[in-house]
């Protein structure tokens, strides 16, 4: 009886299997996605990818924190790079070989002081003042591109010299945003104009800069033409500009895109 019974059991096995019914259990997909990303964007990216490595097994994100001039330099030389992250002004210089980009954030600048504030900085126009040390982003990046236009607008007001006495004033210049940030924070220099972003008042004496002074700076999301993971990257590109995306870049100080 029993011999019937497995026999009969091993009859029913072998007819699913042919039948097809049994499946293997699908594999994990498996792929490296490449990130040029603004160094600015850095904290929000991070918490993004972390998520997307969840919902998709086997997955990684290598992302690259970069300048917003070094982003382009790279894809202008042809880098392939499945999902990036930059300022929308500089990538207009590649346009032609990169998708139809999606506004990811907007941002603006402050300045920033130690908690001390040995340089005495109130307000913008105390950047002039003799012997404050300020830190600056270079002229090719994205945060340097836009202190300059800030104190160029500012020298309409504060005196066709005021551009001059602040660049005096610059004891450190970087690429990098963070390292600007950075120059703060270890004393090394008094003061900085630096994305709203990074004015953390936990760490920084936060001043507000005058909105006619002010540069409004939007972050936009795409895929180059030569991505070789271009169906993963526009996807990774829609879940930042979704609400739960948009809700990862609210919560640590990014505008809203619109």
């Amino acid at each position: 009886m029993n011999l019937k019974y497995s026999s009969a059991i091993a009859s029913v096995m072998v007819a699913v299997l042919g039948s097809g019914n049994l499946q293997p259990a699908p594999a994990a997909e498996t792929a490296t996605l490449t990130a040029l990303v603004a160094s600015s964007a850095r904290p929000p990216f991070d918490a993004l990818v972390a998520q997307f490595e969840k919902k998709h097994p086997g997955l990684k994100v290598e992302p690259q924190y970069l300048g917003g001039g070094q982003v382009v330099s790279k894809i202008d030389g042809g880098e392939a790079v499945d999902i990036v992250l930059v300022g929308e002004t500089p990538l207009k210089r590649v346009s032609g070989v990169v998708e139809t980009p999606t506004a990811i954030y907007k941002t603006i600048d402050v300045v920033i002081t130690s908690k001390r504030n040995p340089g005495g900085v109130h307000d913008l126009k105390d950047l002039a003042k003799p012997g404050v040390k300020i830190a600056m982003g270079t002229p090719a990046s994205a945060v340097g591109g836009i202190s300059s236009q800030i104190i160029q607008k500012a020298a309409g007001d504060y005196g066709f010299d005021f551009v001059q006495k602040v660049l005096k004033n610059a004891n450190v210049q970087s690429e990098k945003g963070q390292d600007v940030v950075d120059a703060v924070a270890s004393g090394k220099s008094d003061a900085a104009i630096v994305f709203v972003t990074d004015g953390d008042t936990q760490k920084f004496n936060v001043i507000e800069i005058p909105e006619k002074y002010n540069v409004v700076s939007t972050y936009v999301g795409t895929v180059t033409k030569n991505a070789k993971n271009a169906k993963l990257g526009r996807e990774f590109v829609a879940m930042m500009a979704s609400k739960e995306g948009q809700a990862v870049f609210r919560k640590m100080r990014y505008l809203p895109p619109t």
